[in-house]
């Protein structure tokens, strides 16, 4: 069995779903000593049990250079053992595909940066500069990991690569995201006299949860749109009755580039100035443990999109199409808070996040030897 595939298979056999990644921290760690390597741990606040680190680590060429950083996450999403068919801390090799949590997303991105810091440790002739490495905690919660390195200040780069699993094609951009919290308030008063008596805040509430949705939204010419989803409305009561005073909203919304949270705030409160509703309503951005993600995208031409790609094209054969995801992940952090140039590309598989989650062997070898030939690149010897 490679190298890289064994190291697969080792981080699929130990549970690390968010909120446990102790033990995948220390097979990470275990490996970079084996490599010469120094494993620096790091505990994001609020992590008092201290079983949540990230890890990082540096291998220096020994010659003046830039930064290359390569990065993954060792959480997982967590299980249902009883609907999958195989054990999902056991992978299972069937019909090409290898079944098991985190085959997909994304322990085969981990193994193959692992296995090419590996390479370089052994033939640091091959680049210049630095190789940078982390494999963090929390991804799949509030990227606490991630923001804790950047609090810490730990990550210089001048170059990165999110090793995440989208095999067919590299993301260059992502979306934004925020979380609001909105409250309507009405006025009480006994069920059987209204509508004489009272203002029913569920009413108010369903039409500004409308009037909402139907707000604009600035435009990308690659990220599309931004988006408005009402996820919650609470309010009111099957027991006594009386007419609901007051309910709460929950809204979703992705951004692209030039949308904040200040003007999503503004185009709320205007809304409900519309309704007449202006006094009656409250916004806030949903307070939450780590900052929330911004929109970016990279220009299709930086040199590290068109490495990637044409590696890619050597290595399987095939073109590697450019994507801007809708969603948000680790990568707008590197690009918007530490203003990194960043591309998201790995091995893949199926069931993201699913039952029977599976991987690919050959997207990992492949991956490997990509990684290797982009570092070769950005950091000539």
């Amino acid at each position: 069995m490679e190298k890289v595939i064994r190291r697969w298979y080792d981080l699929i056999s130990i549970n690390s779903v968010d909120g446990n990644e102790i033990n995948a921290a220390d097979y990470v760690s275990k490996e970079l000593r084996g490599m010469g390597l120094e494993p620096h741990l790091s505990w994001f606040e609020g992590d008092t049990e201290r079983r949540r680190p990230s890890v990082w680590t540096v291998l220096d060429s020994g010659k003046p250079g830039k930064t290359f950083l390569l990065i993954g996450h060792i959480d997982t999403v967590a299980v249902k053992p009883e609907q999958w068919r195989t054990d999902p801390f056991t992978p299972t090799l069937v019909d090409g595909k290898v079944y098991g949590r985190g085959a997909m997303d994304m322990k085969g991105g981990d193994a193959a940066v692992l296995t090419a810091l590996e390479y370089f440790s052994e033939h640091r002739e091959e680049f210049s500069g630095r190789i940078m490495a982390c494999f963090v905690s929390d991804e799949e919660g509030l990227s606490q990991g991630t923001y804790g390195l950047v609090a810490e200040d730990v990550i210089h780069a001048d170059y990165a690569l999110m090793a995440e699993c989208r095999y067919d094609n590299v993301a260059v951009g992502f979306r934004g995201r925020f979380s609001f919290e909105v409250t309507v308030k009405g006025k009480s008063g006994h069920a059987s006299r209204y509508p004489e008596v009272g203002e029913n805040a569920l009413i108010s509430a369903g039409k500004l949860a409308a009037a909402i949705e139907a707000l604009p939204t600035k435009s990308h010419p690659k990220l599309h749109h931004g988006t408005w989803c009402v996820r919650r409305l609470e309010g009111g009561s099957t027991g006594a009755l009386i007419v609901p005073d007051s309910c709460y909203m929950f809204v979703d919304r992705y951004v692209v580039p030039g949308e904040t949270a200040e003007i999503c705030i503004s185009q709320i409160e205007g809304a409900a100035e519309e309704l007449g509703l202006g006094e009656k309503v409250e916004v806030r951005l949903k307070p939450r443990k780590s900052p929330y993600m911004q929109s970016f995208a990279i220009p299709e031409d930086h040199p590290l999109v068109v490495s990637l790609r044409r590696h890619y094209e050597e290595v399987d054969g095939k073109p590697l199409a450019i994507e801007y995801d809708p969603s948000v992940c680790d990568s707008n952090i590197l690009a918007v808070s530490l203003g990194i140039p960043v591309v998201t590309w790995g091995p893949s598989g199926g069931n993201m996040h699913g039952d029977n989650e599976w991987g690919v062997p050959y997207q990992v070898i492949n991956a490997l030897e990509v990684y290797k030939r982009i570092v070769r690149d950005m950091l000539p010897a």
